[in-house]
């Protein structure tokens, strides 16, 4: 799948199927962003304390839709490495910097895993006690 409107759903769709106890928005929290591009994320539902900065509520994930691929921003992967070093090289290819995956074909197989790692994500914050 090529079409960057239908990867952003189907990325959006597997976000939204386990995102219902959590608290999610179209915009990232405090966002200053003049233009609003189509998009979803997924924060925790309690505010923690992390890093030394006060209390909010922890960023699991998120999807953005840019103008030549789709945005997935995973944050498990950037605050607990070693927990996800076994990703396919197919998706792997996507990663840009720490925690955003620049997605612009996609496929069922890697849309599979986008699922195992946000729900593996999830139970790693869940069990730090961070959502």
């Amino acid at each position: 799948m090529k079409n960057l409107d239908e990867i952003f759903l189907k990325i959006k769709d597997v976000l939204e199927k386990h995102s219902n106890d959590f608290y999610t928005t179209d915009r990232y929290i405090d966002s200053k962003a003049k233009d609003q591009k189509p998009a979803y994320h997924v924060y925790g539902n309690k505010e923690v304390s992390l890093f030394g900065k006060d209390p909010q509520r922890t960023y699991i994930a998120g999807v953005i839709q840019q103008k030549n691929y789709v945005s997935f921003y995973f944050s498990p992967i950037y605050s607990h490495p070693d927990d996800f070093q076994n990703i396919s090289p197919d998706l792997d290819k996507f990663l840009k910097g720490k925690s955003c995956f620049n997605i612009n074909n996609l496929n069922p197989s890697l849309l599979k895993e986008i699922e195992s790692l946000l729900l593996k994500g999830i139970e790693k914050y869940k069990n730090i006690e961070w959502i």
